[in-house]
Formats: C-alpha cells, sequence, structure tokens
C-alpha cells in the first residue's frame, strides 16, 4: 500500500504542480550595516534591506526558472493590510545570491494560472474587470488586453478594434455584455471570451 501511495505521489508531483510549491520562510530582524530582515529555511538563507514590512508578515518561496534562474519571494500582507486592496510584495533572489529585491505587488486574491501568470478578477462599479500579472526576474507586468464584463452600467464601445467611434451600449445582471480592453479602447466580444469571470 505504501509503495502504491508513493507511486501515486510521484505521478501526481508533475513539473507543474512542483514547479510552484511554495515553502515557509521563518523570519527575524537584524541590524548590520542598516535595518533588514534575515529569511530562513532548514537549506536557504535570504536577506531583505529596508524591507517595507517586518517580520508581522508571512514569507514563503519557490523556485523560478524563466530565463533567470533563482527563488520567487512572497511577502503576504499582515493583520493590518488585510482588507479588499491587500497586496502580495514579491521579491526575486538569483541562484547563488543572497539578496531579495523587491520586483512588485500582485493582489492577494489573485490566483496562480498553469502557465505561471497570475489572474485577478475584481468586481468594481457596474463591472467585472480580470487582470493578469506575468512575473520575471526584474519586474511584474499587467498583460495587455484585459477582459472586463459589464454588468450594471452603459460604456462607449468599439464594435471592432478598427472602428472610428465608439457607440454607448449597455450590460445587466441578465444579459452582461463582454468587452476587451486595448488600453483605453473597449472593443466588444462575444460572451464566450469572457467564459467563468461571472463564476463564484
Amino acid at each position: 500500500m505504501r509503495r502504491l501511495l508513493s507511486m501515486f505521489a510521484l505521478f501526481c508531483c508533475g513539473p507543474a504542480f512542483c514547479a510552484t510549491t511554495e515553502s515557509q520562510l521563518d523570519c527575524k530582524n537584524e541590524i548590520v550595516e542598516g535595518s533588514r530582515i534575515v529569511l530562513f529555511s532548514n537549506r536557504d538563507i535570504f536577506f531583505i534591506s529596508n524591507s517595507a514590512r517586518g517580520c508581522g508578515s508571512e514569507y514563503k518561496y519557490r523556485d523560478y526558472s524563466d530565463g533567470a534562474k533563482g527563488f520567487l519571494i512572497i511577502s503576504s500582507p499582515g493583520g493590518d493590510e488585510l482588507g479588499l486592496n491587500a497586496q502580495n510584495m514579491i521579491y526575486f533572489v538569483s541562484l547563488g545570491s543572497e539578496k531579495a529585491n523587491y520586483i512588485g505587488d500582485i493582489p492577494a486574491s489573485a490566483t496562480e494560472l498553469e502557465d505561471g501568470t497570475y489572474q485577478n478578477i475584481v468586481q468594481s462599479g457596474g463591472s467585472i474587470f480580470e487582470s493578469v500579472y506575468k512575473l520575471s526576474s526584474e519586474k511584474i507586468t499587467i498583460l495587455s488586453p484585459s477582459r472586463e464584463l459589464i454588468i450594471s452600467d452603459t460604456q462607449c464601445i468599439y464594435q471592432r478594434k478598427d472602428s472610428k467611434a465608439c457607440k454607448k451600449m449597455s450590460g445587466s445582471f441578465k444579459e452582461p455584455l463582454c468587452v476587451i480592453n486595448y488600453g483605453g479602447q473597449k472593443v466588444a466580444a462575444d460572451m464566450d471570451e469572457c467564459s467563468g469571470m461571472s463564476e463564484g
């Protein structure tokens, strides 16, 4: 039975799953040439200088390999920072280094997709918005175009991307309107393009 369970665990732990496994980091404050925090596990140690968060935050890390190799460190918001706009602070540590460099924030509510990007879906006003975040070793990029599901609003929407003028269109809970947002230009799209945005 144990052998069968071991084989099952090995099968389930394929590259896509194992690559995203996060491990907990312990934290301690240290005063060495200025303020810094030390993050450590039973096999790794990292430093963050002049951290905006101290050891009241939870820190996790994982292997990262997308061009540059190293580790991503994720700092979760503490008690005072929790809320609808809570953010995870993201750091990158190059392979062979111990210094964690801040690369940006993503919403704490964002979920990781299979390709390593993070998706955040939030309702604001009369629309449900999707933002997709791509992490790299240097920065976090919000991918464009993005999706918007209009559920209780009237907006000026272009019929096609090459349309010269927009026209006022309305979306409702019963008949939502899916649009693709190319910067400031919102283009009407088939409802299939917004699949999954109103679930949950």
